[in-house]
């Protein structure tokens, strides 16, 4: 009886001493750890370089280096990026910006007489005081006081111990402007500065209750 339990016991110990051998031997021929027979994929020893967990362990982490060294790459080009623009000389100058500083240079333009040396914020015996004993045809511009939609400066203008205040008047309120009281064919000019450059090189008559002369302005200085 008990030979027969050792021999059947021997039997069986071949038996799965074989399946077991053969197990180990298809499942490294099919790229797999044999080592995986532990149940555990962290248990892997990477008993050779034909293990798939093993090679996608690897796969992975290259992957995961590239990914980080794109992601460094990225990173420096956004700064390098965010450093151009911050030294651009256009950072704060898009076509809105420059379309409002264009609308300003364009208004200072058109009431250019404004910026001139000879343009003063004074009323009309101020004015007269500056131009006493002046040379004849000294002149200065200051504002017209009251509302009027056409007359918008006054030239006051100094001759012969005498004082002319023409007007310089806005025509249809466009950018037009003519001097003195309404004419036929009267010259218009396109801003008033306009006229005193013309009449300092072209003799323009001035006449009050006293006399009439024809004379050359001589826009003050100071």
């Amino acid at each position: 009886m008990c030979w027969c339990l050792r021999v059947y016991w021997t039997v069986l110990h071949n038996l799965f001493t074989r399946f077991v051998t053969n197990f180990a031997d298809s499942v490294y021929n099919s790229d797999l750890c044999a080592c995986l027979m532990c149940g555990s994929q962290s248990a892997c020893c990477f008993c050779c370089d034909r293990c798939l967990f093993y090679k996608h362990a690897q796969h992975e982490a290259h992957k995961s280096n590239d990914n980080d060294g794109e992601q460094r790459e990225l990173t420096l080009a956004d700064v390098e990026e965010g450093q151009a623009k911050a030294n651009s000389p256009f950072q704060h100058h898009d076509y809105v910006i420059v379309d409002d500083i264009d609308a300003n240079y364009l208004e200072i333009e058109r009431r250019k007489i404004e910026t001139e040396h000879y343009y003063r914020l004074v009323d009309r015996a101020t004015a007269e005081q500056i131009l006493n004993c002046c040379e004849d045809g000294a002149c200065l511009v200051r504002p017209f006081k009251e509302a009027d939609l056409a007359i918008k400066y006054i030239v006051t203008v100094y001759a012969q111990q005498q004082y002319f205040h023409l007007f310089i008047r806005q025509l249809n309120g466009k950018d037009a402007y003519s001097i003195g009281q309404q004419k036929p064919n009267e010259k218009v000019f396109k801003s008033p500065s306009d006229i005193i450059d013309f009449y300092s090189f072209n003799a323009l008559q001035c006449t009050n209750k006293k006399i009439s002369v024809c004379l050359v302005l001589k826009p003050v200085v100071t």
